[in-house]
């Protein structure tokens, strides 16, 4: 039974498929489902198997090429430099860190840098839409590609609400206007402090306005973008020069907040995170590079190496021009300019703020949107969410629910209660990447052999406990230096922490700890095999990054607070009923369509360039069986498969 419009929306041809692909049929009766999950969770794919379903899922229609390394590199300083560096630094500086907010973000660096790099090697071999979640899916099976892709998209959508909601603020600051003037209260019972919310009409125009943008079409949302970051880098660094004009050594003293320590500093880290996403949505326009095996590295590295500095400097800026006690948590810069009475310069810094946050948004939209239309694709998620527009050639449908979504959240919810559960996120999805390149090199279905898997599998699961080891010694209370109060990303006090028992150890098993992920990774270069070289661009250093990219990625997860865990876990559990309950069941009833149709495997390798045209048109046909969409693919006569 083909399609209609139902089953290409939503991925099953019938409600009689979905009981087939779950709960019962004739080959496994009633022990269906639980067979099917034991050969889903771990099952892997090929780059040629999900080229295949994206041509299928797109019929004729693919994205268009039009980007090269220097639109990517604007891309990446345009999503990062949005409320990033406009809003995080004062709230980290004033609640976490003080003048030290710079180290902070030095060190967010650095797991930016490494995980780029992890990045490039995947964006450069595999340039494909769904980025993070093809890589995953490629390495470490369909479970775990499910898990990093929701919560990627789900960090997407609260990154792009968070930075929505830092608009207002700045708009009011340019009509001399206090920073609230545009958040308006609506109390459920009658007055603030009862139950309410803040509501920011201008976040979810800004959500509106961008997914029009977006849809009207690639080479239009990159030619905007490239314009607005190019005047929103000029006034950046009218920021640093004009507001060094106003340094005050004195305002570096006390160097950390008084009552914190250098714990604070990391903590610090694990906060500035949140202004370095982006870079990983630039891999989700592979498809749409003129040159992915160059250009991607390129320009994923530049952007990065780009807004590192930029953040250093704007960071030392602030603290130097206005005393910790004074610097305002909205509008920071603007607010600085206020303080040392160059009132004029606060309109120039509210229109680049503005800017960024318009360009944040823009380019946090697109990526979210096209990793979900990749997932699509793979039927994760319903396939109709996959829909291109066949005349711009965008996937309009991913990015008016990214859009919207973002818009929805930014409308009821503030900045500080979304920033920390988007850094986990990230964090996390970051750390799987790292990992997934070790299988991506090492670990080649039908080359290599089973005592090099078992290799890989211990020499991994090494370098993840003992840096997981090195962040419980840091963080655990059993082991605290002890301190006087804490203060979270909200500005909230917390409970003092006491002297721990074991303090006087903790040093030494921080060096232990650090010594064995090092030696570790040092064996993992001498006994595990890489049995996959890359064409194209290939890491440096390997294992090396990836393997510090997992120890840095895990200390700074390890900084965050618990109710952002609490949160983190509700919507783990929430993804993992979803895959239960749709994910792993239309992907099985897919594969049952395509074994119905004599179709390839999607993993059993080539049979033939014959087999493949043939198998491929069979299934456009049968996927597509509708008039609007089959008029522009090619006739296809029924074949017999088996005569080829």
């Amino acid at each position: 039974m083909a399609p209609g419009a139902f089953g290409r929306a939503f991925g099953f041809t019938s409600g009689k498929e979905y009981l087939e692909a779950s709960i019962y049929n004739k080959e496994d009766g009633f022990m269906s489902y639980p067979r099917m999950l034991t050969r889903r969770v771990f099952k892997t794919k090929t780059l040629e198997s999900m080229a295949e379903n994206a041509r299928a899922s797109m019929g004729n229609t693919e994205l268009k090429r039009t980007l090269d390394w220097k639109d990517l590199s604007m891309l990446g300083v345009g999503f990062m430099c949005g409320a990033g560096i406009f809003v995080t630094p004062g709230r980290i500086a004033v609640n976490v860190t003080g003048p030290a907010v710079f180290i902070s973000y030095m060190l967010a660096a650095i797991s930016a840098f490494l995980s780029s790099f992890c990045y490039a090697e995947f964006t450069a071999n595999m340039p494909m839409a769904g980025a993070a979640y093809n890589y995953t899916y490629a390495t470490l099976g369909e479970f775990t590609a499910w898990i990093v892709v929701a919560n990627l998209i789900l960090s997407y959508i609260l990154a792009n609400a968070a930075v929505a909601r830092s608009f207002a603020p700045y708009l009011a600051l340019l009509f001399n206007k206090p920073v609230d003037f545009f958040i308006k209260f609506w109390a459920q019972s009658g007055a603030p402090g009862h139950g309410g919310y803040f509501i920011d009409g201008w976040a979810l125009a800004i959500c509106f306005i961008n997914s029009c943008i977006l849809s009207m079409g690639m080479k239009e949302s990159v030619n905007v973008n490239n314009v607005i970051t190019v005047v929103h880098i000029v006034i950046m660094l009218f920021v640093i020069i004009a507001g060094l004009t106003k340094a005050d050594k004195k305002n570096f003293s006390p160097f950390i907040k008084p009552g914190a320590s250098w714990r604070s500093v990391f903590t610090g880290a694990s906060q500035a995170f949140f202004s370095f996403i982006g870079f990983d949505a630039l891999a989700s326009t592979a498809e749409e590079m003129k040159d992915p095996a160059t250009d991607m590295p390129r320009g994923i590295i530049g952007a990065v190496s780009i807004v590192t500095i930029i953040y250093v400097l704007m960071c030392v800026t602030l603290s130097l021009m206005v005393p910790l006690e004074d610097i305002q948590t909205n509008a920071t810069f603007a607010a600085a300019f206020d303080y040392v009475g160059m009132t004029w310069a606060k309109y120039i810094v509210s229109i680049g703020a503005l800017l960024g946050i318009f360009t944040g948004t823009l380019i946090g939209i697109m990526g979210a949107a096209r990793i979900l239309a990749g997932c699509a694709r793979e039927r994760m998620f319903p396939p109709g969410i996959a829909t291109i527009s066949q005349k711009l050639q965008v996937p309009w449908v991913s990015t008016w629910i990214i859009g919207m979504c973002s818009g929805g959240i930014a409308l009821f919810a503030g900045f500080g209660a979304l920033a920390n559960m988007v850094s986990i996120g990230i964090l996390l999805v970051f750390y799987v990447v790292a990992v997934s390149l070790l299988c991506f090199r090492c670990n080649v279905h039908g080359v290599t052999t089973t005592k090099n898997q078992i290799l890989l599998i211990l020499h991994t699961l090494a370098i993840m406990g003992f840096s997981m080891g090195f962040t419980m010694v840091w963080v655990l209370p059993i082991y605290s230096a002890g301190e006087d109060y804490y203060v979270d990303y909200e500005g909230t006090y917390l409970p003092p922490v006491p002297v721990g028992p074991w303090q006087v150890d903790q040093y030494k098993w921080l060096i232990a700890m650090f010594v064995l992920t090092i030696a570790s990774t040092v064996s993992f270069t001498i006994f595990v095999k890489q049995d996959n070289v890359p064409v194209a661009y290939k890491l440096p250093l390997f294992p090396a990054i990836p393997a510090a990219s997992i120890f840095v990625n895990t200390f700074l997860l390890g900084q965050l607070d618990v109710a952002s865990y609490v949160k983190f876990g509700w919507w783990t559990c929430s993804i993992v009923g979803l895959y239960l309950v749709y994910g792993c069941v239309a992907q099985e009833a897919h594969d049952r369509r395509e074994k119905e149709l004599c179709l390839p495997s999607s993993d059993s390798g080539s049979r033939g360039k014959a087999d493949l045209e043939v198998a491929t048109s069979a299934k456009l046909a049968y996927e597509f069986q509708d008039e609007d969409v089959s008029r522009s693919l090619p006739k296809v006569q029924p074949v017999d498969i088996s005569s080829h």
